[in-house]
């Protein structure tokens, strides 16, 4: 699964070098990273759609 662009590749080669870290390990910690903002704006948007819902409840329970 190498979907990086070449620049990205370059980056990560880059990085390693002047960290002295292996590439695997930017890999790594860049992932951890991106899923841990990924989980916080799913949380988010389940947050805003059970608002939404019970917005639409409240609109229906004041027509009845």
């Amino acid at each position: 699964m190498n979907t990086l662009t070449k620049q990205t590749r370059i980056n990560i080669k880059n990085a390693s070098k002047v960290l002295g870290v292996e590439e695997a390990d930017i890999l790594e910690r860049a992932s951890v990273f991106y899923l841990d903002a990924i989980e916080k704006d799913i949380a988010l948007k389940r947050e805003f759609d059970f608002l939404d819902y019970l917005s639409d409840e409240a609109l229906t329970k004041s027509q009845l």
